[in-house]
């Protein structure tokens, strides 16, 4: 009977025959953590005491344990975290693969593989923050701010060589939380509007001012001439005992005093 069964398990009809298809990638990051593992258990057993160093004279220095030292360096433990990795496995939304590895997953916590990216590159693909500010009318605000922030990864600025890296957003996150801002595709082609009504407005300001500095500069400047004043018949004040003669236009008095 025990025979039977176990032939019957190791034909491959029960659950635990079947494979599990894994990806390059992903293959490659459990070789790569597997080395690490090696490397790790290696230099803990040379940090291990060896027997020779054990001195056991009385009953109290054998139950006694020496602390370690300060600046003993003693190695994390991330085999834990490996396998925990290793056990958690993502499977892509398209093919339904394990996508641990993969660029996306990665860098923008998408659960996509590699091989589902390079097929549907346009659906997937990058684009720069001052071009999703300008064709999903966000701000600065919108990326960093909001939570959760956008994910980006970097890149030399092709436009500029001597500046800095720009950024690259995923297209798809930054379109949904252009949904989140402006209320849907309605809100973002509504924001896209009153934008460029905004914009034709500046534009028609900025023309106006213009042509009125135009007008202003063609006019010929007027030339004033100097006043003249024309007195009129002079008055004589006696409590003051003097003469005095007005301006006939602006009115301006001027007292004259005789000898």
């Amino acid at each position: 009977m025990g025979d039977s069964t176990h032939a019957s398990d190791t034909n491959g009809d029960g659950p635990a025959s079947k494979k599990v298809k894994l990806s390059k990638s992903t293959i490659a990051m459990i070789e790569r953590k597997r080395q690490n593992a090696i490397l790790l258990r290696e230099s803990r057993l040379q940090c291990r005491p060896t027997a020779t160093s054990v001195q056991p004279t009385t009953v109290s220095n054998s139950l006694s344990r020496e602390q370690p030292k300060n600046n003993m360096r003693i190695p994390h433990k991330k085999e834990d975290s490996d396998l925990s990795d290793l056990l958690t496995t993502v499977n892509c939304r398209e093919c339904h693969i394990c996508c641990n590895a993969s660029y996306l997953h990665e860098k923008f916590g998408e659960n996509v593989c590699d091989e589902c990216r390079d097929k549907d590159k346009d659906q997937f693909k990058l684009i720069s923050k001052t071009d999703a500010k300008n064709e999903f009318v966000l701000k600065d605000c919108d990326f960093d701010s909001r939570e959760p922030p956008l994910r980006f990864v970097t890149a030399p600025n092709p436009h500029n060589r001597k500046g800095g890296f720009m950024k690259l957003y995923l297209q798809g996150q930054v379109y949904e939380r252009a949904c989140e801002v402006h209320g849907g595709d309605e809100g973002i082609d509504n924001a896209i509007l009153q934008r460029s009504k905004n914009r034709e407005a500046f534009a028609l300001r900025k023309m106006n001012k213009k042509l009125a500095d135009l007008r202003n500069s063609s006019k010929p400047r007027q030339i004033k001439e100097a006043h003249v004043h024309e007195f009129g018949d002079e008055m004589y004040h006696e409590d003051d005992d003097e003469y005095s003669h007005s301006c006939k236009s602006c009115g301006y008095t001027e007292h004259l005093v005789r000898a």
